[in-house]
């Protein structure tokens, strides 16, 4: 009975039961803060790159900083054929789409200019932040959007989160150009006028071709 009633060793034998447990419940901890870290990193990076994106996307020649040397500049007219506006004037519906990369990756100097816009943006985000850049645009509005995924890989969270550890962000940002926008409607009105023959009352207006409209708004576009 003595021996039975001897408590010697006890402490032991529990340390050995809850020392799995606690660290168990250590690493579980640590590996969220690790999760949630990395998420807050993407979703930064992400929201930093859009937002840039969208600040420098009236010239392709900015640095991400926003600087660029002087007489450096996009053609005035760019937008009538890369965001299909060119489509719209002429009988078509309004033009809408985009263009999309891929991070990380390379883009030549001859690609369009939503492309290499895209591609300057991105040089802020890190290689080790794969995901893919998007430019969607339409007659209302213009806006580029990001999706960076996960940086690490955790393997003791795969089974625990709804993601499976594999945190993915998405961020967008909306490109204003007031300047461009009351550009463009001018220049619609103004070959709608020319369309129709002029205002009324006016004798002297001279009425043009779509074939002349649609010639002098390709080579607008390349100035």
């Amino acid at each position: 009975m003595n021996k039975l009633k001897d408590d010697r060793g006890s402490f032991t034998i529990e340390a050995s039961l809850l020392l799995p447990m606690v660290m168990c419940i250590t690493m579980l901890l640590l590996f969220f803060c690790l999760y949630s870290y990395q998420k807050s990193m993407l979703l930064q990076v992400a929201s930093g790159a859009t937002e840039r994106a969208a600040y420098n996307w009236d010239n392709s020649h900015k640095e991400v900083s926003g600087s660029y040397a002087a007489g450096e500049y996009d053609s005035l007219y760019w937008r009538i054929g890369d965001d299909a506006l060119l489509a719209s004037l002429f009988g078509g519906e309004a033009g809408s789409g985009g263009v999309t990369i891929e991070l990380p990756g390379e883009v030549s100097d001859e690609s369009d200019l939503p492309v290499l816009k895209l591609r300057h943006s991105s040089s802020m985000i890190p290689n080790n932040m794969p995901g893919n850049m998007n430019y969607a645009y339409s007659l209302t509005g213009r806006k580029v959007n990001a999706e960076l995924n996960r940086l690490l890989h955790l393997p003791v969270l795969d089974e625990v989160l709804s993601d499976e550890a594999r945190p993915k962000v998405k961020a967008q940002s909306i490109i204003a150009e007031p300047v461009e926008f009351i550009r463009t409607v001018d220049l619609m009105r103004y070959f709608g006028a020319k369309f129709k023959g002029g205002s009324e009352g006016s004798g002297s207006a001279v009425n043009m071709e779509k074939k002349d409209a649609s010639a002098m708004m390709t080579k607008l576009q390349k100035e």
